[in-house]
């Protein structure tokens, strides 16, 4: 016997159930009709007694006269995943059509928003609760949306798409379905159709970033790009952009994409790469060649400096001695640059500070130190092009030189001081001695109008002046981008 309550809680819920606003179909674990409420009858034109005890899919059959109905696999296919996993599973939106069940048949187009339950009695499913809200006209009303949306889609190479990998399906925009060479209708398709087509260097990668989230909360983001073999053999690349979505707190998950054609800019991109490449091969055998010429111009001016020496050492004492020498120490100066040139990883700058420390020990070890002349460096370290470094080595090349044969003559313990310092976008060039200054009236000799012009070749500023005692030079070299 059944107490008074219990009858009542039946009644209830079979009252709620009855009036439900939305509609509910019950099937058994193998899909047999077992009960239907009101609202589903209404919504699908059906009778009670046309669908209690019939299997689902002979009740509601996929439109014959539509090649691209696709109804009954997505169902069977959400219906076997709740029941499977014993959770509930969400639809996409799916195009239904409902069997007319007058005496002139045909079938009438629905869209609708499906949810599938299972009902637990323990462990087990005993039953599936299918869901459906009515679409058709939401659906239908945003059709001219959607062609709008498809152009914009077409100008922009953007497709949208939802991935359910619960069922292994694709919900596929017109666009996305055209990106994979399919036929450009909207619709669910399986989802090896989609990974099929993704290259198969690239196929894990892509199934990974979804594998990775799927326990992640709602809206957790997606994204990954990835490239397309297509039938006839090309090769498109897609960045996609998504997010995990679930209809409600212990629904499946399913992602919301959105895809975007890269292949012009990835075309670029390696063309980009290739170009920098070259560029990066051609600048290496520039460096080498610059490397080699640097080389030879350095053996070539060693060999023209020994031969000058050699010169000078046989003609005896006098004057055409000390201008074959001079001659040889320029020579010798320049000499110098190209050998650190072809010493260092860069062919086409000189780190001038060490070079003039080098110089001036050279120089030191040479006349200044024949003549007791101690010779001071204090140089700022800067890199130099060739065709700057060259000329300030054989300026400072010729004011050491005139100081030790003219400023310093007969002095003892005479100092020379050779600094360089950056003012600026200047590098300063300072020569000073101690000796008795220069004689403003005396002719101008040779070495002096070497040093004039090359002032005027590095586009820089001479002033000379008292050193109290001896003589200064200063030269003001602009670097500008040197």
């Amino acid at each position: 016997m059944v107490d008074a309550g219990e009858s009542f809680d039946g009644l209830l819920r079979e009252a709620v159930f009855e009036a439900a606003p939305h509609g509910y179909l019950i099937v058994d674990p193998s899909f047999i009709i077992i009960d239907v409420n009101q609202q589903y009858l209404d919504l699908t034109g059906t009778r009670r007694e046309n669908l209690v005890g019939v299997a689902m899919f002979d009740a509601f059959p996929d439109n014959p006269d539509d090649p691209t109905a696709d109804g009954v696999r997505n169902l069977r296919l959400s219906l076997e995943t709740a029941r499977d996993t014993g959770r509930p599973h969400a639809m996409a939106i799916q195009k239904y059509d409902i069997p007319l069940r007058g005496p002139q048949g045909g079938f009438v187009e629905r869209h609708w928003k499906p949810l599938n339950t299972p009902v637990l009695r323990g462990a087990e499913v005993v039953a599936l609760i299918h869901h459906v809200v009515d679409v058709t006209e939401e659906t239908i009303f945003r059709r001219d949306q959607a062609i709008r949306l498809r152009s914009a889609q077409q100008l922009d190479d953007l497709a949208f798409w939802e991935y359910d990998p619960r069922t292994a399906t694709v919900y596929a925009s017109r666009a996305f379905a055209a990106m994979l060479a399919l036929r450009p209708k909207e619709g669910t398709l399986p989802a090896e159709d989609y990974f099929a087509r993704i290259h198969a260097e690239d196929r894990a990668g892509v199934q990974a970033a979804f594998n990775d989230v799927l326990d992640a909360p709602e809206h957790t983001s997606v994204a990954f790009s990835h490239r397309l073999t297509l039938p006839d053999g090309a090769t498109r690349w897609l960045s996609s952009h998504g997010e995990l979505v679930r209809d409600h707190r212990d629904a499946l998950p399913r992602f919301v994409v959105v895809s975007l054609d890269i292949t012009e800019a990835k075309q670029q991109e390696e063309n980009l790469s290739k170009a920098l490449q070259e560029r990066d091969r051609l600048l290496a055998q520039k460096e080498t060649l610059l490397g080699e010429v640097n080389h030879r111009i350095k053996n070539s001016l060693q060999l023209v400096s020994s031969i000058l020496n050699t010169d000078a050492r046989r003609a005896g004492p006098g004057e055409v001695r000390t201008r074959l020498e001079r001659a040889a120490a320029r020579v010798q100066a320049v000499t110098s640059v190209h050998e650190m040139l072809y010493r260092s990883n860069e062919v086409s700058t000189v780190t001038f500070g060490s070079y003039l420390r080098d110089l001036c020990g050279n120089l030191a070890a040479g006349d200044a130190g024949t003549a007791g002349v101690e010779l001071v460096c204090e140089a700022v370290e800067v890199r130099l092009p060739a065709d700057k470094a060259i000329p300030l080595a054989l300026i400072v090349n010729e004011l050491v030189s005139n100081a030790i044969k003219h400023g310093l003559a007969g002095i003892e313990n005479g100092i020379i001081r050779v600094t360089t310092s950056l003012v600026g976008q200047d590098l300063v060039l300072e020569v000073t001695d101690s000796g008795v200054g220069k004689d403003e009236a005396a002719e101008q000799g040779l070495g002096t109008r070497i040093i004039a012009g090359l002032v005027d070749q590095l586009q820089a500023s001479m002033s000379t002046g008292d050193a109290s005692p001896g003589h200064r030079v200063v030269i003001r070299v602009p670097l500008g981008n040197a």
